[in-house]
């Protein structure tokens, strides 16, 4: 999963917009854009949407981890079933702060957030490190025998014998220490995000909600960039590869081993909330409910689209994406062979979402985009 970043602004450009964009926001009375005052979009945002997604992550892997400790001390099939449900719960809970790892701690802690689930995992430099018993899987070259990806190959990947590898395996000692291993560094990473946007800690919550306006520094800009990054790595690397789409123009076959998850199967189930995710940022929904969101902008804003509100054109493409992917059984490696136009559609529709906020949103909020890709959108 790689993304070429490309930053191209003028000075001028972003001063324009953002004196406009400033302008409709202040029409409407609903939130405030004056440096250094909270916007109270970005506030629930911030403090309802984001930071209870890091906390969520945080809670889950801090409880995956101690499954982990308590199995490894003493493995059965009981302990191995509790491990195998408390990592799914807690690869749900990524899929639902992933939105944020281009910006804020995620992209400034070293190491990045995002390097957690780097798939396909590399199983054989996975085995190999076993052998060894190394277990620093921060080193570069272990960027795909770590994180999520690792965890679903070592607790997935024997299939039926998973529980043989722990136990009477040649290698179980090694194993289990590379497990605890990946999931502690699972545990800091997410620990230390959370830390660092909490306002008991380094406080970027305030930073956040703070940061008005539209440029490409601002809370707006950042959030958008890396929502849209996210939100097409669903459409390429998710969906896209597997089915042989992508690069665009290019005919290839299918590659089930190139899904997310393949060893648990649930591919289907994290792209899905993902993409309910996404949904929820730019509706606004929070644990505390519906509230304002990125479409409160667009209706502030009054954007146009196709003769109507862009607002309600990307709510009704949010609905039509959800619609497809929950037909989209998994597993997923499973259902490109066997039924590809289901993940297909889905694709489709996440290609269509993905013009109306990568292209249409940032366009009508004066927002610049300042990343891009090669996949033909």
């Amino acid at each position: 999963m790689q993304r070429i970043v490309i930053l191209f602004l003028t000075g001028a450009a972003v001063t324009i917009l953002s004196i406009n964009c400033s302008k409709s926001s202040s029409k409407s009375g609903s939130n405030s854009t004056t440096a250094g005052n909270s916007d109270s979009i970005l506030v629930n945002l911030g403090e309802n949407i984001i930071l209870p997604s890091y906390q969520q992550l945080a809670t889950a892997v801090n409880s995956l981890d101690s499954s982990i400790g308590d199995f490894n001390s003493s493995p059965n099939a009981t302990k191995l079933g509790n491990v195998q449900a408390l990592f799914k719960t807690a690869y749900v809970a990524w899929q639902s702060a992933s939105e944020y790892d281009y910006f804020g701690p995620a992209s400034t802690n070293q190491p990045v957030l995002s390097a957690l689930n780097v798939w396909p995992t590399n199983a054989t430099l996975i085995d190999s490190n076993i052998r060894i018993n190394s277990d620093n899987v921060n080193t570069f070259a272990n960027t795909a025998a770590k994180g999520f990806p690792a965890l679903d190959y070592l607790l997935f990947g024997a299939g039926g014998n998973t529980l043989t590898n722990y136990t009477s395996d040649a290698e179980a000692a090694n194993r289990k220490s590379y497990l605890a291993a990946v999931s502690a560094d699972i545990k800091t990473e997410s620990n230390a995000v959370l830390t660092a946007w909490s306002a008991s800690g380094s406080n970027y919550i305030n930073t956040f909600i703070t940061g008005s306006g539209n440029s490409v520094s601002s809370s707006l800009g950042l959030l958008i960039n890396s929502m849209d990054q996210d939100f097409e790595i669903l459409k390429n690397d998710r969906l896209g590869i597997p089915l042989g789409l992508i690069p665009v123009g290019v005919t290839s076959p299918v590659l089930p081993q190139e899904v997310e998850a393949y060893y648990s199967g649930i591919s289907a189930q994290l792209a899905l909330a993902q993409l309910k995710a996404v949904q929820g940022i730019f509706l606004g929904n929070s644990v505390k409910g519906n509230g304002l969101g990125l479409i409160t902008y667009l209706v502030n804003a009054k954007a146009q689209y196709n003769g109507g509100l862009l607002s309600d054109s990307i709510t009704a493409a949010f609905t039509l994406d959800v619609t497809d992917l929950q037909a989209v059984p998994d597993p997923l490696s499973q259902t490109i062979q066997s039924n590809p136009a289901s993940a297909q559609a889905a694709f489709n529709e996440s290609q269509k979402l993905v013009a109306l906020l990568k292209t249409d949103m940032p366009s009508a909020l004066g927002v610049l985009i300042t990343y891009g890709d090669n996949d033909g959108d």
